[in-house]
């Protein structure tokens, strides 16, 4: 898969999924929230559990963040596994990406 995307002014952030015979969708975005789910059994019953999310979002001052959440029928809250930050309206930056792996409870 081709990690290096072009450069867009349409949005921030491209969402690309692809959910195989169920079909594939791409798009810019200025911002995203992707879940995946999958089945669980909880209290001897099948369900679908939203267990991961990902979500991208713009803040004040042009921050491009985008978090990585991971939900359980068993926490009390979910847990951000990871936070990738971007600033690409600053020349000025050092890095492309900078990316955070601290656990934080929210």
């Amino acid at each position: 898969m081709d990690k290096s995307k072009s450069s867009t002014n349409e949005g921030g952030f491209l969402v690309d999924c692809d959910a195989g015979p169920a079909g594939r969708f791409r798009a810019t975005a200025g911002s995203a929230w992707i879940n995946v789910g999958q089945k669980i059994r909880r209290h001897g019953v099948l369900e679908m559990w939203d267990s991961i999310a990902v979500e991208g979002q713009e803040e004040q001052d042009g921050t491009l963040v985008v978090r990585v959440i991971v939900f359980n029928p068993e926490w009390d809250e979910p847990l951000q596994i990871a936070s990738i930050r971007s600033r690409p309206h600053d020349p000025d930056s050092l890095s492309a990406l900078g990316c955070n792996l601290n656990h934080v409870h929210i």
